[in-house]
């Protein structure tokens, strides 16, 4: 058995497994992690089966599990939470069914999850892709059942029946409202909300949604949710007011999630007054949820400031704190934090914490210097990012040693880190970029180097390097770029 170090958590592979199939599962775990750093839709949380992704969706919490993959692919098991051959994915922590349509595949479990994470990595997730299980899950209101349930010939019947009538009153607001609320019962009334096209009769839909909200005190959960979802961004004045209403007030975690989701773009002296009581809730990714709320007004962000130094000092748990230091790092010297949040983590987790903060100090530099074999590619590109507008350190020297033996997206980070340094440093690092084996580096170095660093000396001796690249591309871009020298020139 053998342990490797992971971006999300340790793996231990079993012996027999091949070392083909070991650099497929860390490769796809490296693709999972860059798609959820990229897409910023996606919260790293620790669970007992390593750290999850999670993300909210309609006002349902989204969780996949990287690591229940890579132990599946492994040929490990998951506690029996889990089955091979499906997605390891779930709704509000309960687990829903998702598996390829034809059936087994040969496909990675990491590499599923990678291309979920794709699928629902931008702000609005596509719901019509979504596999209909997710679909029943995350959107009930549109799509009846949750996950996949046997089929009830005398439930299906009923349903039909509540539709039918309902159908013949929807087209006035006020009779629906009466219809839904009271004179059907408690349990019709769920079934239908649960099964009806709302999207086809949206006012009615609002009006029984206004007057839930009315009545919240009295209602069940998933009413004051669904309705939440009902009215969306569009609500006006009143119902507005219930919403904020609802985050300052409730109690109940998933109503405040669901409501802060819609709650209106008011200005910044009644946000603060709604929001600046939750910025402590007792659940952290709620109470962060809101701080990055707030954190969209600018004329909020010294008493922010403020507000998540005290916090930092109340010790708030881990897991906020790391993500209060990160965005306090961007706007003051926070580097007391992060030199001891540094030495405290693992190293699976150092890369994205590197890659999310700014330094300081010149310490950081010495500090990087013995980091800078690290066989993760996550830590190298942190290195990078963290020192990329620290001016008390010589970019040229510390960022060399990744561009000669660093792969070619740390080669890609470099470039793009490069606008912010002297142009000596730049220079030194340009000259050695020439020797790159990957076309997209080279491609990166052409359009970053004309236009940042006009005055780099040995420019004619890099477009001349690229007419023998072995790509045809290159060669071509190549001689372009001379063209145009010799043309300004007068050549």
């Amino acid at each position: 058995m053998s342990v490797q170090a992971t971006p999300f958590g340790n793996i231990t592979f079993p012996e027999k497994l091949s070392k083909k199939r070991r650099s497929a599962i860390l490769r796809a775990l490296a693709w999972c992690e860059q798609l959820a750093r990229e897409s910023e839709a996606w919260t790293v949380q620790q669970s007992t089966h390593g750290e999850r992704l999670v993300r909210t969706v309609n006002g349902h919490e989204l969780a996949v599990f990287p690591m229940v993959a890579a132990n599946l692919d492994a040929g490990c098991g998951a506690g029996g939470r889990f089955e091979a051959r499906h997605l390891p994915v779930e709704v509000n922590g309960m687990r829903v069914c998702v598996a390829p349509q034809e059936g087994p595949s040969s496909v990675l479990h990491t590499d599923f999850v990678a291309c979920f994470l794709l699928l629902c990595g931008s702000e609005e997730v596509p719901e019509k892709s979504l596999p209909h299980t997710l679909q029943r899950s995350l959107y009930p209101e549109k799509y009846w059942g949750r996950g996949r349930s046997r089929f009830n010939p005398v439930l299906d019947q009923r349903r039909r029946d509540l539709q039918a009538a309902f159908l013949a009153i929807v087209r006035v607001p006020e009779d629906a409202v009466q219809h839904a609320l009271d004179t059907l019962n408690e349990e019709d009334w769920a079934l239908l909300r649960d099964s009806f096209r709302w999207p086809f009769h949206p006012q009615a839909a609002r009006a029984i949604a206004e007057r839930l909200l009315g009545e919240h005190e009295q209602r069940d959960e998933n009413d004051i949710i669904w309705a939440i979802a009902q009215i969306g961004e569009g609500g006006e004045g009143v119902v507005l007011d219930m919403i904020r209403n609802l985050v300052a007030t409730s109690n109940n975690p998933d109503i405040i999630r669901c409501a802060l989701n819609q709650y209106p773009s008011t200005d910044a002296e009644t946000a603060w007054d709604d929001l600046n009581g939750l910025l402590d809730h007792p659940i952290q990714t709620l109470g962060w949820a809101v701080h990055e709320r707030l954190a969209l007004f600018e004329e909020l962000e010294e008493r922010l400031i403020e507000r998540s130094d005290m916090l930092l000092e109340d010790d708030p748990g881990t897991w906020l704190e790391r993500r209060l230091v990160i965005w306090l790092s961007h706007r003051q010297n926070m580097d007391v934090w992060v030199r001891r949040i540094i030495e405290e983590l693992p190293q699976h987790e150092l890369g994205r914490f590197l890659q999310r903060i700014r330094t300081y100090g010149s310490w950081f530099e010495r500090w990087a210097k013995e980091k800078l074999s690290s066989p993760l590619e996550g830590v190298q590109i942190g290195i990078v990012e963290a020192s990329k507008r620290n001016m008390s350190v010589n970019h040229g020297q510390l960022w060399l040693p990744l561009m000669k033996h660093g792969s070619g997206e740390v080669n890609r980070v470099v470039l793009s880190g490069m606008r912010d340094i002297r142009d000596e440093d730049a220079y030194m690092l340009v000259d050695e970029v020439w020797h790159s084996p990957w076309r997209f580096v080279l491609r990166a170095a052409y359009m970053l180097v004309p236009h940042n660093f006009p005055n780099y000396p040995r420019m004619r001796e890099m477009f001349e390097a690229g007419l023998r690249s072995p790509h045809a591309r290159i060669r071509l871009n190549a001689q372009k770029h001379l063209d145009r020298m010799n043309k300004a020139n007068g050549l």
